[in-house]
């Protein structure tokens, strides 16, 4: 009965919605060509309409698409596109859910067109309630494989960054550990050569050793040589 109920309503929205345009809509209203008899969700639907301003003249607008509001306040939104005479739209529209939708159709300029509350068969084994879509699941899905390699991608980055810096910290290790060797080999070799010419420094030849202390006993001979002489001379020079 509940299901007989919806459809005779669904029908009864559908004549109206043909046989009268509805008035709202100010300067333009929408009509469309035909409706199904029910909408089950997980199904497409292909809906062609006619915008008419005034009700009368066909017109083409900038945009115009189908909206749907759940009960749950999310909204389905349909781009209609322009297809065939002057102002008539085709819009492929989707439910992923059963339950009560309340839709309009938008009108480029003009307001838009109101269509009342749309009742959607849920589907057998479906959710009555607004869900996310089987569509969006599907898409989440497959996104989930490209995120995962993204991810790989990255960590095999990082480990290879991080492989190359520990690379280059051995290397700079290695580096800085055979600088300090070659440092102290050189330490080693100076230390070496001054200790081996110490002794040849201080065992030098005996006679230059002796030669300061010769020539300063000649200069003292020499001074007293030479005093001597000017006393002799002082002496011989006195009786005379």
């Amino acid at each position: 009965m509940r299901a007989l109920t919806m459809l005779v309503a669904v029908l009864a929205l559908s004549l109206g919605l043909l046989v009268t345009p509805a008035l709202g809509g100010g300067w333009a209203v929408t009509t469309f060509d035909d409706l199904p008899g029910q909408f089950v969700s997980g199904q497409e639907y292909t809906l062609g309409y006619t915008i008419r301003q005034h009700g009368e003249t066909p017109i083409n607008v900038d945009k115009t698409e189908i909206l749907a509001i759940a009960t749950s306040g999310r909204t389905l939104s349909f781009p209609g596109t322009s297809n065939g005479a002057v102002g008539h739209y085709v819009a492929t529209v989707y439910f992923p859910a059963g339950g009560a939708y309340t839709w309009q159709v938008t009108q480029g300029p003009f307001a838009p067109q109101e269509l009342g509350t749309l009742a959607v068969v849920a589907a057998a084994g479906t959710s009555a309630t607004d869900k996310s879509s089987d569509k969006d699941k599907a898409a989440a899905d497959k996104a989930l494989p490209a995120d995962k390699a993204v991810a790989a991608d990255k960590a095999a980055a990082a480990d290879k960054a991080a492989a190359a810096d520990k690379a280059a910290a051995a290397d700079k290790a290695a580096a800085a550990a055979k600088a300090t060797t070659a440092e102290k080999a050189a330490v080693t070799t100076s230390s070496t050569n001054a200790a081996g010419s110490a002794p040849a420094t201080q065992s030098g030849d005996p006679v230059r050793s002796i030669l300061p202390f010769a020539a300063a006993a000649a200069g003292a001979m020499f001074v007293w040589r030479l005093v001597t002489m000017l006393r002799s001379a002082r002496r011989t020079r006195a009786p005379a």
